[in-house]
């Protein structure tokens, strides 16, 4: 998953202390398809947890983060395989957004946890730079 920023070091931080993520590689230089696509791209961080890898990259702060006609996804579900691990992540969550080593584009707290009338529970948060995260279980 690539997630555009313009505040590196605070992102890669928080993802690797929300989703206990191991950076596995950084670049600093790209090839011209590369710097065709993202013209503004200074750096690349990968990180991974599990078999998922979150391609984080910064963008130079002059450039518009989101052209006005952009269409943006609207938030990215996660499962996790077990109830009480939907609690542990929004602990998590609340975590470190209350201890101010992170700085959040949004002042929006984690939601509650819902259960849905088909046993589906989850609850909504957003990481430093505003994306929508669901965390959900389904039985």
């Amino acid at each position: 998953m690539g997630i555009q920023t313009d505040d590196l070091e605070n992102t890669v931080k928080w993802y690797k202390d929300f989703f206990s993520c191991e950076q596995n590689w950084t670049l600093a230089e790209f090839s011209d398809l590369t710097l065709k696509r993202l013209p503004s791209i200074t750096q690349l961080v990968e990180l991974q947890t599990g078999n998922f890898k979150f391609h984080i990259f910064d963008i130079n702060s002059q450039h518009v983060a989101v052209p006005n006609n952009a269409i943006q996804y609207q938030h990215f579900c996660l499962q996790v395989s077990e109830k009480n691990q939907l609690e542990e992540l929004k602990n998590r969550w609340f975590s470190l957004y209350e201890s101010g080593f992170y700085k959040f584009k949004l002042n929006d707290p984690a939601t509650d946890i819902v259960t849905d009338k088909d046993g589906v529970s989850s609850f909504y948060f957003y990481d430093v730079n505003g994306l929508e995260f669901e965390a959900m279980y389904k039985p």
